[in-house]
């Protein structure tokens, strides 16, 4: 995709990325480009400096607040989760370019460089040998040789999963790694699964170029909660992130992101903690009639 063509004269275009490596070596993993080539995330911020105008998000808020017009063909650079490659790869890159990029970091991934879900279910796919793997609450059993046939039934559980409440993530994981014949993991060294140090948080926030904020405790849609646990999961995000890395956030972004993982509801509490801003991963450009807890990103892939 020819991301300049998203670049609009009076609107805003927020790109939504994830990781940026060194290259890409797995037959399964990765399929979806969550993690750029370092080559290709460079073009990509060549071509947009070149066509359009940088803005932080707290450049964002401002306009907003100000209603001040965005330059022409604005973009903002955006991170969700907090792959250490953001620190190791991306941020080089940034900062030869001068542009300015928020991280919104998952805590208890920095906490413990913890997995989510899907990423340890790809891990898993990725090693385990041919497998038979069955669910109650799915029409299998399904059997997986090639990669392809992993791939297909990766998209599948995307779908599932993240719009069924009903179905214990966790419980899942446990239930793909066992069906295989492997030990489970929580969390991995790879450059797909590594997430930043606290001490490399700090580094990012101290750097004048970057933006820290807050992407919930656990990683969890945060429309599935009841009151006290969605009080509790943002709480506690923001709670380490100012314990641990001195940082008191105002912008923060919805995990996952579509129009059913955040509400009114998550938007009060985000607002009872002091988050200003708070984009979603609903694909679009933005203009300054959006409401800064309903921006619109655009995925990088």
């Amino acid at each position: 995709m020819n991301y300049r063509d998203r670049l609009t004269e009076t609107g805003l275009a927020i790109f939504l990325l994830h990781g940026v490596i060194e290259e890409s070596r797995y037959a399964v993993r990765n399929y979806t480009r969550k993690h750029l080539p370092k080559d290709y995330f460079r073009r990509f911020l060549l071509d947009v400096r070149e066509a359009g105008h940088p803005l932080s998000m707290d450049d964002v808020v401002r306009h907003h607040r100000e209603r001040r017009p965005f330059p022409p063909r604005s973009f903002a650079v955006t991170f969700d989760d907090g792959f250490e490659n953001n620190f190791s790869v991306a941020a080089p890159v940034l900062e030869e370019l001068e542009i300015p990029a928020t991280f919104y970091l998952t805590t208890r991934f920095i906490d413990e460089n913890g997995m989510s879900w899907i990423d340890r279910i790809e891990y898993c796919l990725e090693r385990a040998p041919a497998a038979r793997l069955s669910f109650s609450w799915d029409a299998g059993p399904r059997t997986l040789r090639t990669a392809d046939d992993r791939i297909k039934f990766l998209e599948y559980l995307r779908s599932r999963v993240k719009q069924d409440n009903s179905i214990d993530p966790d419980g899942l994981v446990s239930s793909v790694f066992q069906q295989c014949g492997l030990d489970e993991v929580t969390s991995s060294g790879d450059p797909l699964d590594l997430k930043m140090s606290w001490a490399q948080v700090k580094k990012m926030a101290a750097s004048g170029l970057f933006t820290i904020g807050g992407h919930s405790h656990r990683h969890v849609n945060l429309c599935f909660l009841a009151p006290d646990e969605l009080e509790r999961e943002i709480a506690v995000s923001i709670r380490l992130l100012k314990e641990k890395a001195g940082i008191r956030p105002w912008h923060y972004s919805y995990p996952e992101g579509l129009e059913y993982c955040y509400s009114d509801n998550v938007i009060k509490v985000l607002r009872k903690h002091g988050i200003v801003c708070s984009p979603t991963a609903i694909d679009g450009t933005n203009d300054l009639d959006t409401g800064l807890f309903h921006l619109k990103r655009i995925m990088v892939t």
